[in-house]
């Protein structure tokens, strides 16, 4: 019981301490110190994503220097998702289309593996016989969600 009453009085004692300006300084504070900490969140991901590129592309150039030292061309392989987009508000229509998607993996050439970036849409293609038949409106994407290079 002694405790509890000298916890209330903690909390009554430290709060009394300040005056509404102080309070709306603080939360003003506080909500400065988020909005940068969620900046800096933000900051450390994406040099993260980009350490983890750098290496990749320096293991690429390792393997295909010495795959191409050896006269054995490496084989340049990506992967693909195939999903079709629905515009539409009904949830379980996203959900069918996310079932429905597919990821393939396809070799390609040298050029054409360089061109490719991860997250590029290739194809956005509206679906005319979708909105003929079905009335609705839906596109196909194909979407580079991986890269990579084997010796």
């Amino acid at each position: 019981m002694k405790r509890i009453i000298g916890i209330i009085a903690f909390i009554f004692v430290i709060t009394s301490c300040y005056t509404d300006n102080d309070k709306k300084q603080l939360q003003k504070d506080c909500f400065k110190l988020s909005q940068e900490r969620s900046e800096l969140r933000d900051q450390i991901k994406s040099h993260k994503d980009k350490v983890i590129s750098l290496k990749n592309e320096i293991n690429y150039l390792i393997i295909e220097k010495n795959g191409l030292s050896t006269g054995h061309e490496p084989k340049y392989i990506v992967k693909f998702k195939i999903k079709q987009g629905t515009f539409t508000l009904d949830v379980f229509e996203h959900i069918k289309n996310n079932v429905n998607s597919i990821e393939i993996e396809i070799p390609v050439n040298r050029d054409f593996y360089k061109r490719l970036s991860i997250g590029q849409d290739l194809t956005d293609s509206f679906k005319w016989g979708s909105l003929i038949f079905d009335g609705d409106f839906s596109s196909l994407h194909m979407k580079v969600i991986g890269k990579r290079i084997e010796r």
